[in-house]
């Protein structure tokens, strides 16, 4: 399917764009997105969104009731999952690391008594959550949690 005029602009549009940064597009202005843009079940879901959307240029958009919120990733989640992860959501494999070194660390130290398996596993788990919850924050300081509005695109 070749692109049209409209969805090409758009596209243009979207490869100027920063990466991480949160554009919001009311749908008043543009009430679907071009057909280059894909349903993806990858991502994490934004409160309030009903669906989140792949498309060109590492374009990751959530559709809400009255608009849709776009940001750019570095990888696209669909088409390069493992890079991803490590330019676009490395808190994950943080905590996944966090616990699996907590859990080696753990096991290892009560590998002789039979009763510690369980709470290394519990204490592992909970600091897997851990990381999570800081890298999340960590990552939310150097990203800007508003929704910029876009007027320079206009549909």
């Amino acid at each position: 399917m070749e692109c049209t005029k409209a969805c090409r602009e758009f596209c243009d549009w979207v490869e100027t764009l920063p990466y991480h940064r949160k554009y919001a597009l009311p749908k008043d202005r543009m009430a679907q997105l071009p057909h280059c843009f894909t349903e993806t079940f990858l991502g994490e879901m934004l409160p309030g969104a009903s669906r989140q959307f792949r498309g060109p240029c590492g374009a990751h958009v959530h559709e809400f009731q009255d608009r849709f919120v776009l940001h750019r990733d570095l990888a696209n989640a669909d088409e390069d999952p493992v890079g991803h992860l490590l330019r676009d959501a490395p808190e994950y494999l943080a905590s996944l690391a966090a616990v699996l070194a907590a859990g080696l660390a753990l096991a290892r130290s009560g590998s002789r008594r039979s009763g510690t398996r369980g709470g290394a596993a519990l204490a592992s788990g909970l600091l897997g959550v851990l990381a999570l919850v800081g890298g999340k924050f960590l990552k939310s300081l150097e990203e800007d949690p508003d929704e910029k509005d876009s007027p320079h695109f206009k549909s």
